[in-house]
């Protein structure tokens, strides 16, 4: 079902972005990344949802758009508040590849950066430009969590 799913997806986004000149060589690079990720599939413990990634990547598009333009609008207009600094963010993430991608793609997100993943591993201190940058961190983790469909588990400091 999962090399299905990717092959599908990886032959659209071929035809998508070369047209049908080189279906072709579209199918078997298709079926290729198909059966890599149906092999690596069985030594990865959290699998993404194949399904669930356009969405993901839309949204990392949208939102990198969005904070991208808001930066630049407080730095052209310095009236507008711009307040840097350091927060600590409890993690509801798993290790292994969803925190990672938590901390690879926050940095990536305008406004925001990935400072330090404390010893505990639990916490991560995000450096913001503003208070409300801190929201789209949040947002963030629980697009991750959809993305590997994780249920939510109350941390230590969560209201059970």
């Amino acid at each position: 079902m999962w090399a299905r799913q990717v092959f599908v997806v990886m032959l659209f986004f071929w035809l998508a972005l070369s047209g049908t000149e080189a279906w072709l060589a579209g199918l078997a690079v298709s079926v290729a990344v198909a059966a890599l990720s149906a092999w690596v599939a069985t030594i990865v413990p959290r699998p993404m949802a194949p399904l669930r990634v356009l969405p993901f990547a839309l949204y990392f598009v949208v939102e990198s758009m969005r904070c991208g333009l808001d930066v630049a609008w407080r730095a052209l207009h310095p009236s507008l508040p711009i307040q840097p600094q350091f927060q600590r963010f409890s993690l509801a993430l798993p290790q292994g590849q969803p925190r990672t991608l938590m901390v690879s793609v926050l940095s990536l997100m305008p406004g925001t950066l990935s400072a330090e993943l404390e010893d505990d591993g639990e916490t991560l201190v995000v450096h913001a430009l503003t208070d409300s940058a801190m929201e789209s961190v949040e947002q963030l983790q629980e697009r991750i969590r959809w993305l590997f469909a994780l249920s939510y588990q109350a941390g230590p400091g969560d209201p059970a």
